[in-house]
């Protein structure tokens, strides 16, 4: 296991000495990122090259004012109540509207899919009982149908306002890309988006609310300095707190020799909270500059989601914020006992009529 900054990073950029290959992190009996297993190695590089073109062709701009449309409905839906169960009332249901927003075709308002999302994203989580497991799965499934049905008819609009799936659509023929391999990532991506999304935003919140002064004053900062703040938040409670790597040759890490097989944990939260890097690091300082956390990985492992997950956390809290600037921890949340994934099962807040 590794936990200093430097030493983390020097793993996470040279994926070719630190593989997060899945066979190679099988056989040194490490677990894999949780998607990578959905596409064969030969497939993997074009597939997302292709997804990585469909999201830069987005309209970020528009999809965040559908996203604040949205979240807004949410609020307004629950005005009167002093509680709120922020992960199940806000943050799975805006995480889960921005990605089949995103996806576009139709699919976030489809009858059913956000109840949909809501059971599957309740069935990944570690404290799910085995009913809520079993119905997760059963969700999952479904999504993957109306996934494949939507990318199948995807048409209408342009290529930023089509979403993703029409892009795909359009531009599938122009690589050798099998349809099976690249329906199979868009369904890796949007359980993936489920899974991290609500966890980013939980953690953002729970640390805003027990932090004095925090969420008023992230009501009221915009351009860099929001972006500070998110930068901040992620860093202070990342959703992803351990990646594995299998080493490919002999190397010295840290001062500490490592042969050809051996695994390697590298240790993101211990990483971001690193003093010499980070100064005060158990301080949540929304001005903090630079900020070099590695929350969403780096290199040819770097989540794609990143320009989502930073939309739901830019939209979601703003408004939260600007709704609620009072808002207190109402009771302790109660954590998902996850080894290297770190959010909230529940998360009652306390908020003014």
């Amino acid at each position: 296991m590794i936990s200093r900054y430097e030493d983390c990073l020097a793993v996470l950029r040279d994926d070719a000495l630190f593989t997060a290959d899945p066979r190679r992190l099988r056989d040194a009996g490490a677990l894999g990122p949780e998607r990578a297993g959905t596409l064969a190695p030969e497939d993997r590089a074009p597939v997302r090259e292709l997804l990585t073109d469909a999201f830069r062709a987005q309209d970020f701009g528009q999809l965040a004012a559908d996203v604040r449309e949205f979240t807004r409905h949410l609020l307004t839906a629950r005005e009167g109540r002093t509680e709120t169960q922020f992960v199940a009332d806000l943050a799975v249901p805006v995480a889960s509207y921005a990605a089949g927003a995103l996806f576009g075709g139709g699919l976030a308002r489809r009858d059913g899919f956000l109840d949909t999302c809501r059971d599957a994203a309740r069935g990944m989580t570690a404290g799910a009982t085995p009913e809520e497991a079993e119905a997760g799965l059963r969700a999952r499934a479904l999504l993957g149908q109306m996934l494949r049905a939507e990318y199948r008819y995807a048409h209408g609009g342009s290529d930023r306002r089509g979403g993703v799936l029409r892009y795909l659509r359009l531009h599938e023929a122009e690589r050798a890309v099998a349809l099976e391999a690249l329906t199979g990532a868009l369904c890796a991506l949007l359980f993936a988006a489920l899974n991290s999304g609500p966890r980013l935003l939980g953690n953002a919140l729970n640390a805003l609310v027990r932090t004095p002064g925090s969420l008023p004053r992230l009501a009221t900062v915009n351009g860099p300095r929001l972006t500070a703040a998110l930068d901040e938040l992620i860093r202070y409670d990342s959703p992803f707190q351990a990646q594995d790597r299998a080493v490919t040759s002999a190397t010295t890490l840290g001062g500490r020799r490592l042969a050809a097989g051996d695994r390697v944990r590298v240790l993101l939260g211990s990483a971001h909270r690193d003093p010499e890097v980070f100064p005060h690091p158990d301080l949540l300082d929304l001005s903090r500059t630079p900020n070099p956390h590695f929350a969403f990985g780096l290199g040819p492992h770097a989540c794609l989601g990143v320009p989502l997950a930073l939309l739901e956390a830019r939209v979601l809290l703003t408004e939260f914020a600007a709704a609620h600037p009072d808002a207190t921890p109402a009771r302790p949340g109660l954590r998902e006992p996850h080894p290297t994934l770190r959010g909230f099962l529940t998360l009652p807040v306390a908020v003014s009529r």
